[in-house]
């Protein structure tokens, strides 16, 4: 047979050709022949070997039979003997080897082939029977379920791994013993023991399964719970030939089961106590489910919804409509959605977040969907607070800027499509209400601004709209007026309703607005610009006077552009320093001589010319460059007097009065200023003379007097300005410390033929002898005045009669030339 190799051991080399020679004949490949036990066991480890042909005599110390021994265990090749022994030892001795055959020589070729044919044919078959049984007992082995074996007698024949490991007994240990004692099993709960359900099967020959609960008791005594099946194990006929048990630990089975029983219940307890309403509908739209939390809301019987519609359950119609609509939606989109809708219980509005999931069916369909409603009652109500305090006044309740705005853009949109549409805006600040606020405190400041808005409120009709811009400021929409004259009654409603005093916290306090008026026109784009115009009237208002109200006209606004001109512009003059001093001289009316000058601020504007302190002066004290400017004139007057000190030394040494404005003199760093500019233009302090006006030092008594005291022991000369037009108290003038008193012109312009003012000025001139202080008379213009002033001993003076300020040129000429009086 083609492909078939042989190994033939024999000792007579005649013998071994003649059995090649037939073997080659019926076509098998003979690949050695072997003299020798020893050499056909080297010859047999050759993979390809499928057969040994061997005799069991043969030469040297190893027999056949112990060769084939050797071959049989360690490669697996059948062996066939061909001896010409045939006693009974020999025989037994064979048999061990387990031969596919033995045949005596001499024998017949046919004998042979039909002998090998045999034993090829049975390696085969035990050789694919081995190959199962090794891929079956793998498999055995591997799996993670226990499988045990019986014959039919109920003795263990074979254990798992998994087996071992589950009943704690070794295989080898538990061989032939009886499956009960090796499978011990009782109930988990009475620990009662089950009779082993081996015989049962082996008497019965039907598969039996373990009852629940059954524990599996190992060798050390672990319980183990198990699952187990029992079947019987039969032969071709039928006949019971033994039992296999497979069975499987299930504790971490029973520990997942246990957990989700748990879970379950705590899943239940927290839907049943949820407030959410949970609910499941099926196609129909009817409950199959419902919360308790559900009853709470609606308070009809949880079992009442099963089974039923919202409609069928009298709940609210919208409420029905919408539910009813998106639950359509979801079964037939198969889409989760979510919703908001609102439910009137109880003359109470409550607001639900909805949630509707579809429930699938193995076919795709959906069967059930679950609603999940939870209650946004309270982040609504929140919501609409936020809204509202989002444009409402959080002090007063009014309306803020944003919502004034709002209703002031929708006015503006009525007025470019009504032709016949009026309305009006009034821009409100109350008078005095910084002394208020300062005197009495915030907390009746903010008691009587709430009490201002209730009473505006009253002033209006329904439709129109209060608001407070912030602080003491108030704006009020006068909607859809017929005339100018609607506006007016409203206004004088406002004047009169505050009229009478506002009792806050024990205080009477009286108060009054002033008004700004705007109407509207068909040119205004912008509520800011019917604010801004308002604004500017109730400035305009104001500065007559309070307690009045002004309508807004084009003039207003090109005042105010002016003024907002001047301001820009003063600021650029600050940054490029287009400022100039003028200097006039200051009087010894004894011999005429000028003992110094007065420094005058001058602003060299770039379009307009030289401009006087009088036109902005007061725009740089609102706006602080009062305090720039009055710094720069300060070191730029010292460095200039001392320039002219070393020009025209003189004895004394000429002097320099500088003006300090109001902002400047509060400054808290006024002293270490002048100290540094001193201390720059190297000008002695006591050639440095302060002008203040009374009402700078009034501002803050206590402090002033300080200030006063620090200059006065930096041997700076200090001027009171202006004086008697002022407060001009005795106890004051003696209070601060100063070295000069100025009458203010306008005293001294009244001066006549007449004698008007004369005695004023004489008391002037008197009280400040009686203190020792020296006089300065201010606009001395007239040779009248000057002899008025010389005959009451006014020791100082100047004036236009003398000298208008000039710049430093003309002064130097002035100083080398002299002062000569001019004759009138």
């Amino acid at each position: 047979m083609s492909g078939v190799n042989i190994l033939i051991v024999e000792d007579e080399a005649i013998v071994a050709m003649d059995i090649q020679n037939r073997l080659k004949k019926f076509g098998y490949n003979v690949l050695w022949l072997a003299h020798s036990g020893e050499e056909a066991i080297e010859k047999a480890a050759d993979d390809s070997l499928d057969l040994v042909l061997m005799d069991i005599r043969l030469k040297g110390k190893m027999d056949g039979v112990e060769a084939a021994q050797i071959i049989h265990n360690n490669f697996n090749i059948p062996v066939i003997y061909l001896t010409v022994n045939a006693d009974e030892s020999t025989l037994e001795r064979a048999k061990v080897t387990e031969p596919f055959g033995y045949i005596i020589k001499p024998f017949k070729e046919k004998e042979l082939k039909f002998t090998i044919e045999i034993t090829l044919s049975k390696h085969r078959m035990e050789r694919k029977l081995k190959q199962s049984e090794q891929w079956l007992t793998t498999v055995l082995k591997s799996i993670g379920d226990g499988v045990i074996t019986s014959d039919a007698l109920g003795a263990v024949t074979f254990m798992n791994p998994a087996a071992e490991v589950m009943t704690g007994w070794k295989y080898a240990d538990a061989f032939g013993k009886k499956a009960t004692e090796v499978f011990n099993i009782a109930h988990e709960k009475t620990h009662i023991k089950i009779e082993s359900p081996v015989r049962q099967v082996l008497e019965s020959g039907v598969a039996v399964n373990l009852p629940e609960e059954t524990i599996l008791i190992a060798r050390n005594g672990a319980e183990i719970p198990i699952d187990d099946s029992i079947a019987p194990i039969k032969d071709d006929n039928g006949n019971i030939t033994g039992a296999v048990l497979v069975f499987q630990d299930i504790t971490e089975r029973k520990q997942i089961l246990e957990a989700l029983a748990c879970r379950q219940q705590e899943f239940k307890a927290l839907v049943e106590n949820a407030p959410d309403i949970i609910s499941r509908f099926n196609t129909q739209l009817r409950y199959v489910y419902v919360n308790p939390a559900i009853e709470k809301l609606t308070g009809i019987l949880t079992e009442t919804f099963i089974g039923k519609t919202n409609a069928e359950l009298n709940l609210p119609e919208e409420f029905c409509r919408i539910c009813d609509h998106k639950l359509q939606q979801v079964f037939q989109t198969k889409q989760e959605i979510e919703f908001e809708c609102s439910l009137a219980i109880a003359w109470e509005i409550r607001h639900y977040h909805t949630r509707l999931v579809p429930e699938l069916a193995s076919d795709g369909s959906v069967y059930f969907v679950l609603s999940i409603a939870r209650n946004i009652t309270a982040l609504k109500l929140a919501q609409a607070q936020l809204i509202h305090d989002a444009f409402h006044d959080l002090l007063t309740g009014l309306p803020n800027r944003a919502l004034f705005i709002e209703r002031l853009e929708r006015g503006l949109m009525l007025v470019k499509r009504r032709v016949d549409y009026i309305f009006a805006v009034l821009f409100l600040d109350l008078d005095r209400f910084k002394v208020i606020n300062d005197s009495l405190g915030h907390m009746i400041g903010d008691q009587l601004l709430t009490a201002l808005a209730q009473r505006l409120e009253n002033c209006v009709r329904s439709g129109d709209t209060v608001a407070r811009l912030g602080g003491d400021e108030f704006t009020i929409l006068l909607d859809d007026l017929n005339n100018i004259n609607d506006v007016t009654c409203v206004v004088e409603r406002i004047h009169q309703a505050l009229t009478s005093a506002f009792k806050l916290s024990g205080y009477e306090i009286f108060t009054t607005v002033s008004i700004g008026i705007v109407l509207s026109k068909a040119s205004y784009n912008r509520p800011e610009e019917l604010l801004r115009d308002a604004d500017i009237a109730m400035y305009r208002a104001k500065a007559l006077g309070k307690a009045r109200h002004k309508i807004f006209d084009s003039t207003m606004y090109t005042q105010e552009t002016k003024l907002l001109q001047l301001e820009m512009d003063l600021r650029r003059a600050v940054e490029r320093q287009e400022f100039q001093i003028h200097y006039q001289p200051i009087i010894l009316l004894e011999t005429y001589k000028t003992i110094g000058f007065e420094a005058l601020v001058r602003w060299q504007h770039p379009q307009h010319g030289l401009v006087f302190p009088d036109s902005f002066i007061p725009m740089a004290e609102e706006t602080g460059l009062i305090i720039p400017i009055g710094y720069w004139v300060l070191r730029e007057a010292c460095r200039q007097m001392r320039a002219w000190q070393i020009q025209f030394p003189a004895d004394p040494p000429l002097t320099i009065s500088v003006n300090l404005s109001t902002k400047q003199f509060l400054q808290p760093g006024l002293i270490e200023q002048i100290t540094q500019i001193i201390q720059e233009t190297d000008l002695e302090a006591s050639n440095l003379k302060l002008e203040i006006t009374e009402s700078v030092l009034m501002e803050n008594i206590q402090s002033a007097t300080f200030m006063l005291l620090q200059l006065q022991q930096m041997n700076i000369q200090l001027h009171l300005d202006d004086f008697g037009v002022g407060y001009s108290s005795l106890s004051y003038l003696q209070r601060f410390p100063s070295n000069a008193l100025k009458i203010d012109r306008s005293f001294i312009a009244k001066i006549g033929a007449n004698g008007e003012n004369l005695e004023i000025i004489q008391a002037i001139i008197t009280l400040a002898q009686s203190l020792n202080k020296d006089v300065i008379a201010e606009g001395v213009e007239t040779v009248e005045q000057l002899a008025q002033l010389r005959a009451m001993k006014c020791k100082y003076a100047q004036g236009y009669f003398f000298s208008q300020p000039l710049d430093s040129k003309s002064i130097e000429r002035l100083i080398a030339s002299g002062i000569q009086p001019r004759q009138r």
